[in-house]
């Protein structure tokens, strides 16, 4: 396959609808008006999923560890494929940290479908059935919501869970993960079953935590460069990106300096790939788009009731041909806002 085009200085590395019975009995996230408070309610006690200490992290993975932060589920699918999918493809362990739980504020009900989604296209690429065990992963005092696909254990998903929605009227207004990245002293609450509340320093240092625990090769991480303020953003306008991308590749990069080690660094260019030119040959954008329809067909925005979800439509149909990598920090791209851009996107 002819070779990818990346960003100068970033060499390219080498190359179902069954979740387990509802997911541990989680609680039913209301988030309606409170959705767009600043810290949102805190929700009723859940039953815990079964926890348990971080397993052995080198000895089970001898082709190594990738370890992958996005904002939301489906990032990784659109913006670090077809690198995720070669690495699951070469039998090297693929644990995937979701930052938010893309739920919008909509409540569990979506976030439990973007997830049955994430897993679903996961088990795709692993070419097992999608049967995963949950459980608790204990990192410090926190506990982590812990997806481990059956047939093959090398694969993890990893659930934050942070709230969501925006906390004004969309793009131009922050987000939770975004405020507390860029606010002194705010703080956020994850959802159940595992609910802790952080500040920017304790959310950094439970992804140092998290670094030092799985001990990785390769880390992987959205774009942390684009110096665009937050509420300065805006969708569809060149250059720009969603803020949880930029606030949760900012966190992850504190995180690294905290918890530095050997492992190879790769960012990964996101909303902007739009821009450039399809760099993806027919096969591999075949394959990563029949990847992304299986998570579409679970996420009600995407694939509502009796849509025709056999395409992807709109930007996603653009990235599904593209995989690029972002340019070093301090290189930010340069925005030209578009002005007839007004919609939003997650």
């Amino acid at each position: 396959m002819p070779a990818l085009s990346s960003a100068p200085g970033f060499p390219l590395p080498r190359t179902r609808r069954r979740l387990l019975a509802p997911i541990l009995c989680l609680l039913t996230l209301a988030p309606s008006s409170a959705a767009r408070a600043t810290l949102p309610a805190e929700p009723p006690a859940a039953p815990k999923a079964t926890v348990q200490p971080a397993a052995p992290a080198r000895t089970d993975c001898p082709a190594g560890k990738v370890l992958s932060f996005v904002a939301h589920p489906d990032d990784d699918l659109l913006f670090m494929n077809p690198d995720q999918d070669d690495a699951i493809r070469a039998g090297r362990c693929v644990h995937t940290v979701y930052l938010t739980a893309g739920d919008r504020g909509e409540g569990l009900g979506y976030t439990l479908a973007r997830e049955r989604g994430i897993m679903a296209a996961y088990a795709d690429m692993a070419g097992t059935a999608d049967a995963w065990n949950t459980d608790g992963l204990i990192v410090g005092r926190h506990t982590l919501v812990r997806h481990t696909l059956r047939a093959h254990p090398r694969v993890r998903l990893i659930m934050l869970r942070l709230p969501d929605p925006w906390l004004g009227d969309g793009w131009g207004s922050l987000t939770p993960m975004s405020r507390v990245e860029s606010v002194p002293h705010a703080r956020v609450r994850s959802y159940a079953p595992h609910p802790s509340t952080y500040t920017r320093d304790e959310l950094v240092r439970l992804l140092a935590g998290l670094i030092r625990q799985e001990r990785p090769q390769a880390i992987r991480l959205m774009d942390p460069s684009i110096a665009i303020p937050y509420r300065s953003l805006c969708w569809r306008c060149a250059g720009h990106d969603h803020p949880d991308h930029i606030a949760g590749a900012r966190l992850v990069e504190d995180a690294m300096a905290l918890a530095p080690g050997d492992y190879a660094r790769t960012r990964y260019l996101n909303y902007p790939t739009q821009e450039r030119q399809a760099n993806l040959d027919a096969v591999q954008t075949a394959r990563k788009t029949m990847i992304f329809l299986r998570y579409m067909r679970d996420d009600t925005r995407l694939c509502p009731p009796g849509a025709d979800c056999s395409a992807p439509k709109g930007p996603e149909a653009l990235w599904v041909g593209r995989q690029y990598y972002a340019q070093p920090a301090g290189q930010a791209l340069q925005a030209q806002a578009d002005p007839g851009a007004s919609s939003g996107q997650r």
